[in-house]
């Protein structure tokens, strides 16, 4: 057992339909986006229920209007688009319902419990793909992190979208001081396609392996820290696997953490609950109610990433 109490660490990829309009899904997911709101409200409540902070991480063009055509300027090229400011939702009519949700932001910071609202970029570019040059990654962290500035936001924490992490130094340079890094698991950090991702996960569900506890890391200037766990929808094949499978591996991850004194990392998509609503809502309910059992035992403390990157400056 540690003389130390684990932590326990919540970071939500804050996104509604930025997160698919450049690879077509956004028909395919939109009754989840339109369900956001809600989850988002039933998050806040339980947050507040169980005194847990999480980090909500943003894509920063949910805080501004998409009513328009970006300015031309560094755009990165990715082969699956012709060409990413093109693909932007805003050189055309939108649902703002969709794309715009400064509501949001403003529902997280009601909160009683004092939440962290972090970065996702600001269209979700995906910074680690080899199609996005320096000029690109600075223009896409610099305009969310203004953004996110005049909205009276102070970002310290990132979320790289859909994980491909990259450019690090413009993230250190631009005031961020941590950020998620791939799950602590081989499949997770090996450079893999996808779809070779998929099996490991799937057996790692079917056996209810016990997620790795995590530990915060120097990378280029700036924190990492390492996910955990996916809290997974019930959609997209998952609804195959066993359906206590989450919330056994959960708990088992969150007593590992307060034995070890490490970090449990838990991440997901809010809205990814919107397919299932009520009943991912009553497993991440339970998951919560054990954290906060161990919370209470001295064994466990929530925080959020910025939280988690500060304890660690402390002790070094």
């Amino acid at each position: 057992m540690s003389d130390r109490p684990g932590a326990f660490v919540v970071s939500l990829d804050t996104e509604l339909a930025w997160g698919t309009f450049d690879v077509g899904k956004i028909d395919r997911y939109e009754p989840a986006y339109r369900e956001a709101r809600g989850v988002v409200e039933d998050l806040c409540t339980l947050f507040d229920e169980y005194e847990v902070p999480a980090t909500w991480a943003v894509v920063a063009h949910l805080l501004e209007d998409c009513g328009g055509v970006h300015a031309a300027g560094p755009e990165p090229t990715y082969p699956w688009v012709d060409g990413w400011h093109d693909a932007l939702p805003c050189r055309t009519g939108v649902d703002r319902d969709l794309w715009y949700a400064p509501d949001i932001v403003d529902r997280i910071q009601s909160c009683t419990v004092d939440h962290e609202v972090g970065l996702h970029g600001y269209t979700h570019m995906l910074l680690g793909e080899s199609g996005c040059h320096r000029e690109a990654a600075e223009r896409e962290v610099g305009t969310a992190m203004a953004v996110a500035n005049d909205h009276g936001l102070d970002p310290q924490s990132y979320v790289f979208p859909r994980n491909r992490i990259g450019h690090r130094d413009v993230l250190a340079d631009a005031g961020i001081d941590v950020y998620r890094g791939r799950d602590a698991r081989w499949f997770e950090r090996w450079s893999l396609p996808s779809l070779a991702r998929k099996p490991p996960r799937y057996l790692e569900e079917a056996l209810h392996r016990t997620p790795p506890s995590v530990w915060p890391r120097e990378r280029e200037g700036l924190l990492e820290l390492p996910g955990s766990q996916v809290f997974r929808p019930y959609h997209d094949g998952w609804q195959w696997t066993h359906p206590d499978s989450q919330r056994r591996r959960t708990v088992a991850g969150l007593d590992r953490a307060a034995a070890t004194g490490g970090i449990f990392h838990l991440r997901f998509h809010p809205f990814d609950l919107g397919f299932d609503r009520e009943r991912l809502l009553g497993v991440f309910e339970s998951i919560l109610a054990h954290a906060e059992s161990l919370s209470i035992e001295g064994a466990l403390v929530p925080m959020t990433m910025s939280d988690a990157a500060t304890e660690y400056h402390a002790e070094r």
